[in-house]
């Protein structure tokens, strides 16, 4: 007969778990603030009720029958289940400790945090923006949750790695940077141009690596002008760009509002794709508010790509892969 588990089973249930790996139901009745012969009367209900015995009684001794031994292996994997659910419930309100440039921070993630809570409040994110050496974010991920990588290679890291999406690079001015500089609206280059670097664009890249991409696929004749001011982050070199300071070579992702509305626009309406891309490296993945946010950031990352491809080619922006 199958016994249907209510509110007294479960009780009764419990005390037999403590009972039954104490052996004493005086022990049991100590540890569960009961009276001894509460104890003993609620284990011979449930036993009446279960149609078996589960203890053999001696005078001074307590055992488990082969049934008991079984019922205390099952209840006891039950209770610790119930257990570590509400554990990860109580601390669902944890922050989750996100970690990532300041530049990918300031231009894609922080945009976009608020509808992260609005889609589940009960897993806040704390956001870590990580300078590191040199403005480039460190391998180590102890501090934090998850990291969000510019990587041109797979990160080389502990954690569970996960690619996020690509990145396309593209020349970018002001509008009256490019008026002042006719041979701009040309489209052509020369040493009266200030191009603008980020010297440190992803671990282990030359201080040019981003203007040498672009101008490798596109513009090869340019390289002898890739000099210029560098910084050690991409949002530095943007604000000098909208500053009308020189021309950035900027990561399409992050410049991708100000192209729109036209505080940018392109030297050459062509972006390459970068060597690097965007990884995600998670090292509490077993987290059940890790795995949401992973979650949510990997559908928020598809969605974006889907709609700077349109958005880009709306703006009449070619993309072009590297050789």
């Amino acid at each position: 007969m199958r016994n249907k588990v209510d509110a007294s089973l479960l009780g009764a249930l419990r005390s037999f778990t403590v009972a039954a790996k104490l052996l004493s139901f005086t022990r049991a009745a100590d540890a569960l603030s009961l009276t001894q012969s509460a104890i003993s009367q609620q284990m011979r209900q449930l036993e009446r009720r279960l149609g078996y015995p589960l203890f053999v009684r001696g005078h001074r001794s307590l055992a488990l029958t082969s049934e008991g031994v079984t019922l205390l292996a099952g209840a006891q994997r039950a209770f610790d289940e119930i257990e570590s659910t509400l554990a990860s419930i109580s601390n669902s309100a944890t922050p989750v400790k996100v970690g990532c440039c300041p530049s990918f921070a300031l231009h894609w993630l922080v945009s976009r945090l608020s509808q992260y809570h609005q889609h589940d409040e009960r897993n806040p994110v704390q956001l870590m923006a990580e300078f590191g050496a040199l403005g480039v974010a460190t391998d180590n991920i102890t501090e934090i949750d998850l990291a969000i990588r510019y990587c041109a290679e797979i990160p080389d890291t502990s954690g569970n790695r996960t690619g996020l999406f690509d990145e396309w690079l593209i020349p970018v001015a002001t509008p009256a940077y490019v008026q002042r500089n006719p041979i701009l609206a040309d489209g052509r280059l020369d040493a009266s141009c200030v191009l603008l670097h980020d010297a440190f664009a992803w671990p282990g890249a030359e201080a040019s690596a981003e203007w040498q991409a672009w101008m490798q696929a596109i513009r090869p004749d340019w390289l002898p002008f890739v000099n210029g001011p560098s910084f050690n982050l991409a949002s530095m070199a943007y604000s000098a760009a909208l500053n009308h300071q020189g021309v950035a070579i900027g990561r399409a992702s992050l410049i991708l509002d100000e192209l729109a509305d036209g505080r940018l626009v392109p030297l050459l309406p062509v972006a390459v794709r970068s060597p690097a891309s965007y990884w995600t490296v998670t090292r509490n993945r077993e987290s059940p508010s890790v795995g949401v946010f992973e979650e949510w950031l990997a559908t928020q990352a598809a969605q974006f790509v889907q709609g700077r491809t349109s958005a880009l080619h709306r703006m009449g922006i070619d993309l072009i892969e590297r050789d």
